[in-house]
């Protein structure tokens, strides 16, 4: 009796393996499937061996034999990384609260697999701000959102999570990373983003005029100094009795001046000083603005004649 034929069934295909003098074995170098093993039942592809003889005996032994079944299992890899895209804070953003959300999504598809994918690897997530891993324990309560796409097997495909950090950030410049990988080891390119962080609004003085300013002179010169320490440039509005007053510049030291045209009587004038981050800070003056001279309606001297060395009284009215 000789051996008639070896063959090799995986996913379905059979290869006829060649006799190899040297080692004494039946070989091929065959083909990997396309696609990863991982969503299989068992993660592998099971593999079968049938070998037949010249005088009609077969002889098939897989994956459940007691002796020889784990080397039947065949576990396939993906090769192609999965994406990581930040969606919240955009790079060069300016945001405006101590604990700002974090939104991202990881695909296992965006690369352009529409199978054989393995999925992403949900407990391989690591999101550093400013170098601080960020735990479980340092997510705002109720603030974590999760939304997968399975496949029909229950691959995770794509996730977006979201969440926000139980601790505040410091003002300035801030940067955070995030790496992931699939279920077969893939790791992703590390994402990164660095945006400016910027509770505070600007500083605003208005050193001309003060409050309750009178005058008899139809224009005005309003100056101050603004400035912002992390979200420069600033920019300016006056606005007088709500008429914005156009362009203002702002020197690289903050200082700033416009001459105003005022109306008569009580006139608001209101400064607004914005940093980069959209936040502001207003003053408002009032400044009453009266040509007309004071009116002399009536004299009194009493009494009138008066003696010499003694004192008199002069009562006058005035509107």
């Amino acid at each position: 009796m000789s051996i008639k034929t070896v063959q090799a069934i995986i996913n379905g295909q059979a290869q006829n393996l060649t006799y190899n003098g040297d080692t004494g074995k039946y070989e091929a170098t065959l083909t990997a499937p396309a696609d990863s093993s991982f969503p299989l039942e068992g993660k592998y592809y099971p593999v079968q061996i049938k070998a037949d003889d010249t005088a009609g005996n077969s002889t098939t032994v897989d994956s459940t034999h007691s002796t020889l079944g784990e080397s039947l299992k065949l576990y396939v890899k993906e090769q192609v990384k999965p994406v990581i895209t930040i969606l919240e804070p955009s790079s060069g953003a300016y945001v405006t609260e101590s604990r700002p959300k974090i939104r991202f999504t990881v695909s296992d598809i965006s690369n352009g697999q529409s199978s054989g994918y393995s999925g992403i690897d949900t407990e391989s997530f690591v999101l550093k701000i400013n170098g601080r891993q960020v735990n479980e324990e340092d997510i705002e309560q109720g603030s974590f959102v999760s939304t997968p796409q399975t496949d029909d097997k229950g691959i995770v495909k794509e996730i977006t999570l979201e969440a926000k950090p139980n601790f505040d950030l410091d003002d300035g410049d801030c940067t955070i990373t995030i790496d992931a990988a699939d279920n077969d080891g893939n790791a992703a390119e590390t994402a990164s983003c660095t945006f400016k962080v910027d509770t505070l609004a600007p500083s605003l003085t208005i050193d001309n005029p003060v409050d309750n300013y009178e005058t008899n002179k139809a224009s005005l010169t309003v100056s101050g100094t603004t400035t912002d320490a992390t979200s420069k440039p600033v920019t300016v509005k006056i606005s007088v009795n709500g008429a914005d007053q156009g362009e203002i510049t702002v020197s690289e030291t903050g200082q700033f001046s416009k001459e105003i045209t005022l109306n008569q009587k009580n006139n608001t004038i209101i400064v607004t000083a914005t940093d980069s981050a959209g936040k502001s800070t207003s003053v408002t003056r009032t400044v009453i603005y009266n040509t007309t001279a004071p009116k002399i309606i009536s004299v009194n001297i009493s009494p009138n004649p008066a003696f010499a060395g003694k004192t008199y009284t002069i009562s006058v009215e005035v509107e």
